[in-house]
């Protein structure tokens, strides 16, 4: 079952980002209830590829990524008309950070997991950060605030045992990177 405010999130378009100390597999769970969930409501496309998801939606346009550049990804989600974009893991930074654009820019809706045991701050305040320097031209991070604030994500966390754990948002009123923890 996805949380209200989760499934909230999801019917207003927002992009949601699973993490925490859950094993993968527990994150994978939660993942693909919500990749099943906005494949009902939004054109999805998904790009896995670890494939690590149980199944695939029908009517997804599933994107393989290999050997493509960033470029050519944005154009097969514009061709298809995708509105959401599925990722279950975090690790192809130039990935991430043409996903944060679309969501940011391009009103899309992206999901992702952070594979690793960061919670929602770490996530927010290092992981995406970190990604956006290593993925930059020019290795700044000053607009890093401004592109996580634009993406407007609902952080969930999931505790060791795969229950969530607290579901937070960023602040986008305050100066900087601030979040508001729902549960």
């Amino acid at each position: 079952m996805i949380d209200p405010l989760v499934n909230d999130a999801l019917l207003d378009g927002r992009s949601v980002i699973i993490v925490g100390a859950a094993p993968l597999a527990d994150k994978v769970t939660t993942f693909q209830s919500l990749v099943d969930a906005v494949a009902d409501m939004r054109k999805l496309a998904i790009i896995d590829e670890k494939h690590v998801l149980p199944t695939v939606p029908p009517s997804a346009n599933v994107i393989d990524v290999e050997f493509k550049g960033v470029d050519t990804i944005h154009r097969e989600i514009r061709e298809h008309d995708d509105t959401a974009v599925a990722v279950p893991n975090m690790r192809r930074g130039d990935i991430v950070r043409l996903l944060m654009d679309f969501a940011g820019q391009e009103n899309g809706q992206v999901l992702l997991i952070n594979d690793a045991r960061s919670d929602a701050e770490d996530t927010l305040r290092n992981d995406l950060p970190m990604i956006l320097l290593k993925s930059s031209p020019s290795g700044h991070t000053e607009f890093s605030d401004a592109a996580i604030k634009a993406m407007n994500p609902v952080v969930v966390s999931l505790d060791e045992n795969g229950n969530v754990d607290s579901l937070k948002v960023v602040d986008l009123h305050k100066e900087g990177l601030h979040t508001v923890t729902f549960h």
